[in-house]
């Protein structure tokens, strides 16, 4: 899967697997990584090219995060 989809709202999102949290900048790209198996609950989705906010808090390339469907948007 290898959609890319924009971040709407800039907020903090759960890292993947661990109990820490991602700043993203809104107009953050991101990857699809995976749906959820169940059809409902987050995506897992790869950091494409932080911004340097968002590299301040931790987050780096390839990075795996959780994000609701609401918070993607197309990139252009």
């Amino acid at each position: 899967m290898s959609e890319l989809r924009i971040i709407k709202e800039r907020r903090f999102y759960d890292e993947h697997g661990t109990k820490k949290f991602a700043l993203l900048e809104e107009g953050q790209t991101v990857k699809i990584d995976s749906h959820p198996r169940s059809g409902s609950g987050p995506l897992l989705c790869r950091v494409v090219n932080p911004s340097e906010a968002s590299k301040d808090f931790g987050v780096r390339d390839g990075m795996l995060v959780e994000v609701d469907w609401e918070d993607l948007g197309f990139e252009e």
